[in-house]
């Protein structure tokens, strides 16, 4: 591509009018393009689309399909476990890292990072697979240390272990018989997987709770979550699945589904309670709203402590990236990476006044030790340190 043709793409590009082969011939621009250059075209890109009138400065449809042409040409030159940008303005990348194998980073950076002193000896793991299972009768099983098989029977099913996630297993149909209720949860630094008996896919974040019956009996199958789940569900037409979701033990909306994969983000240190459609469709009502609105994929509904409800496009595989192992700070804000560590890693957080506006996005693997963590936030801009044996203070 010419400087100019990559001008003209640009704008085509922020106002959604190319063609395919027109994006292709921008991929392996990008693949041969210098760091510098990639940084001039997210530059070029923010400029481009302030332009367009109607459009949002925070435009995430456009901002995730320049990131996976940006993500695409890194794998023509290199596999990459993960990438980190640190933005000032979204479009005005600071730097970007790529982590290549475990501990190896390579940082390319517009200025100088200040060094900070890390506290030698003091280390935590990162988070892991694990759950503590809460049977009808009230009994409780931690499934991080037991093997595959049979962990618990209740009213005629079985609870059934297999390589970190649970399903469960009806012995014989009894119209006469009523189901129990299991609650699973997942504490801080944990996350699990659950099959609900009728099919239902559904991954849980640390901190977060799935409540479902033994079996689903009537018009509808139903289920209570708090946290942050994903989930895959079941089609059935004739049984509509429905999920009620609470915050900080009040109900805070409702999702009415049939067939489809979504995201729920309900944790009660987060400003708003947010649903994100990946596939299907589903309907949201808020507690105290009667209004209901219908999602299409790609959309995001949030609903506010007022009970109001607003819809917006979203990056679902940055929301989603948890699942697949990966933070992935979108134009993130310090509190909210913050809060994610937290729940990752059990450490207290701290955040002095002169760095609360720094913004950071890109991804990072949920798989590295506290430690290696701390050295990439540090490498890339985000300085931040040990202190206390277990308190991640940020400074300026």
């Amino acid at each position: 591509m010419t400087k100019e043709q990559l001008d003209t793409f640009l704008k085509d590009y922020a106002a959604g009018n190319y063609s395919q082969q027109e994006y292709q011939a921008f991929r392996h621009w990008m693949a041969s393009a210098s760091a510098a250059e990639q940084l001039e075209v997210l530059d070029k890109y923010g400029e481009q689309l302030s332009d367009v009138p109607g459009i949002p400065s925070m435009d995430l449809r456009r901002i995730a399909m320049i990131e996976r042409a940006l993500d695409d040409a890194d794998l023509e030159k290199k596999d990459s476990s993960a990438r980190i940008v640190v933005f000032r303005k979204w479009w005005a990348a600071a730097a970007i890292l790529i982590l290549i194998g475990a501990g190896t980073a390579l940082l390319l950076h517009k200025g100088k990072a200040k060094s900070v002193e890390i506290a030698h000896k003091v280390d935590m793991p990162p988070g892991k697979d694990g759950a503590i299972l809460t049977l009808g009768d009230g009994s409780r099983v931690v499934l991080d240390s037991l093997g595959n098989g049979i962990v618990a029977h209740q009213n005629g099913s079985s609870v059934v272990l297999d390589s970190g996630k649970i399903g469960y297993a009806l012995a014989n149909a009894n119209e006469n018989r009523e189901p129990q209720f299991n609650i699973l949860s997942t504490p801080v630094g944990r996350q699990f997987k659950v099959v609900l008996p009728d099919g239902t896919n559904v991954w849980l974040n640390a901190q977060s709770t799935v409540k479902y019956p033994t079996f689903f009996k009537g018009d509808d199958r139903i289920v209570e979550v708090t946290g942050e789940v994903y989930m895959e569900v079941a089609p059935d037409e004739k049984h509509p699945f429905k999920v009620n979701i609470k915050r900080a033990d009040k109900h805070a909306a409702l999702v009415e589904v049939l067939g489809t994969h979504f995201n729920i983000n309900a944790y009660p240190d987060e400003s708003t309670c947010r649903i994100t459609l990946v596939q299907g469709a589903v309907m949201v009502s808020a507690a105290d709203n009667a209004k209901k609105e219908i999602l299409k994929p790609d959309q995001q509904a949030s609903i506010s402590e007022t009970q109001q409800i607003s819809i917006q496009y979203a990056n679902t595989e940055s929301v989603t990236a948890w699942k697949n192992g990966y933070f992935d700070f979108e134009d993130n804000d310090l509190p909210t990476l913050t809060r994610q560590l937290t729940r990752w890693y059990g450490v207290e957080t701290k955040i002095t006044e002169k760095v609360s506006e720094t913004r950071v996005g890109g991804k990072i693997s949920r798989n590295l030790m506290l430690a290696d963590m701390i050295k990439v936030l540090n490498q890339a801009g985000v300085r931040c340190r040990i202190e206390d044996y277990n308190k991640l203070v940020f400074v300026p």
